[in-house]
This record gives C-alpha cells, sequence and structure tokens, in this order.
C-alpha cells in the first residue's frame, strides 16, 4: 500500500477515532494491508513484542519492530529510515528530532521511566549489599556496559561509575556492548562477570540483580511519530494508552509517567 502522510491538523481527530475503535477491539479493513515499522530501543524489546502482538490480534494490523541502540536508530532516521514510529530509550533524540522538524507536530510523548541494575549470572558472586563495590574485586575481571555514545543505559551507567568515584579504578574491565540487550547477553553468557543493565533485561532472566543506587540522570523514554508516518500510527498510539499496556510496562521494571 502507497504511504501517505497524517496531516498534521488533522491528528487530534485522528486520536479521537482511532482511540474509539480500539476500545470497541474491531479489527478495521482500512488499515488491513498496512505494516507498520516500529524502530525500538533495545531495553523494551520485550515488552514492545508483547504489546504488539496483543495490538495486531485486537486491530487486525500488523507490526514490523527494528530494535537496536536509541543512538544508531536516531542515525538511521536522519539519514530517511522509514520508520513511522520511534520508541527511544531517552528524550534528547526524540526532541533533536522535533527540533529537525522530522516528526508529526506535538508527537513527543514519554511512556515509560527506566531503571539501571547490577546483573550477574556468577553464583559465586554476592550482589547483596555491596553496590558498585562489588565491581572493585579482584575476581570481578570483566564488567559490561552499553556504549554510553549510543545507548542511554550505557550513558546512565557511565554516570553512576562516575559519580560513585570507581570509574578510574574499574575503567580497564570494562567491556561495551552496542546496545543494552548486547551488554546483558555478555553477562548471561558470562563472557562478563557481571554488568549495568536496564532492570527491564532481567525481568524472567536467570541470575540476580540489584538496584544500582549512585546517581545518574533520571532515564526517561519518550517516542515520536516520525513525520512520513502511515495514518494507522495514530491507531498504535492510541492503543498505547490503555491500562493493558500500562500493565506491560510495569511488569518489566518501568515507571510510568505521572
Amino acid at each position: 500500500m502507497k504511504r501517505q502522510k497524517i496531516i498534521p491538523g488533522t491528528k487530534a481527530a485522528l486520536l479521537i477515532i482511532f482511540a474509539a475503535s480500539i476500545a470497541q477491539f474491531v479489527p478495521c479493513k482500512v488499515w488491513a494491508g498496512e505494516t507498520l515499522t516500529i524502530a525500538v530501543a533495545a531495553n523494551f524489546y520485550r515488552p514492545m513484542q508483547e504489546i504488539v502482538s496483543a495490538y495486531e490480534k485486537r486491530s487486525g494490523s500488523r507490526v514490523r519492530l527494528v530494535s537496536g541502540s536509541t543512538g544508531k536508530l536516531y542515525a538511521q532516521i536522519i539519514e530517511g529510515a522509514p520508520f513511522d514510529i520511534f520508541f527511544a530509550a531517552d528524550r534528547r533524540r526524540p526532541a533533536k528530532l522535533e527540533r529537525k522538524g522530522l516528526i508529526l507536530p506535538d508527537s513527543r510523548f514519554t511512556y515509560a521511566t527506566g531503571k539501571l541494575v547490577v546483573y550477574t549470572t556468577r553464583p559465586d558472586i554476592a550482589l547483596a549489599g555491596r553496590g558498585l563495590s562489588i565491581l572493585l574485586d579482584p575476581g570481578v575481571r570483566h564488567v559490561a556496559i552499553a556504549n554510553p555514545k549510543t545507548a542511554p543505559y550505557g550513558r546512565a551507567a557511565m554516570q553512576a561509575l562516575k559519580s560513585s568515584g570507581i570509574y578510574q579504578k574499574i575503567k580497564s574491565k570494562l567491556v561495551y556492548g552496542e546496545n543494552i540487550g548486547q551488554t546483558f547477553l555478555f553477562v548471561r553468557s558470562r563472557n562478563a562477570d557481571l554488568g549495568l543493565v536496564a532492570a527491564s533485561s532481567t525481568y524472567h532472566a536467570d541470575g540476580k540483580a540489584v538496584p544500582v543506587l549512585a546517581a545518574y540522570d533520571p532515564i526517561v523514554q519518550q517516542a515520536v511519530t516520525l513525520r512520513d508516518a502511515l495514518p494507522a500510527s495514530a491507531r498504535f498510539i492510541a492503543f498505547f494508552a490503555i491500562s493493558a499496556v500500562h500493565d506491560v510496562i510495569r511488569k518489566y521494571g518501568y515507571g510510568l509517567p505521572k
């Protein structure tokens, strides 16, 4: 199906119509041939899979997910990648897209707030009561964090290491994942002894995790609808506001915007 632009002035009306449609959970033939392409930050990929599965069943529409680090997805959008909606792991890239005029006016919103944890699968490493000081132990040789240049959770991890005063002491131990999903896999496979990862990554995962208490900037995750998005994008955003979706977000350890 040929892509059609959403006319900015009609966005509010579309949201009302689409929200009513979703509330009735009636598949709509108008979008039957459209496949939305949603770019989603790696930390939110698993909950987004659940949300998309529910959306496809209730709406009759199709969704394709493209996952990666927020920085790399942002760069792809700048280069013209045909995404309809972008779920980032920060608010900085969505705001930059807004300033560049690459999103629909007033489409930027906060969908979740993230949390950082120390995670390990090694049974001989005791995390309880240690905080980041566990990283100083001689038996901890490799510590995984996401690339702080492209991944917001990596940036938060670097802030926590520096605010706690241990960065200089452990920087030689650091190994960097391309995104938070790869960072989690480094730890799960024991290619790293432990890591600073998204709390959501550890949902139903083997191993153990404790919250990072050292200071880091709030991880405010925002989404935007891109300028040339398919009309069905507004319908998906309306679906995202229902309580069942909020339950999924909370289940994975995220906070909801107040």
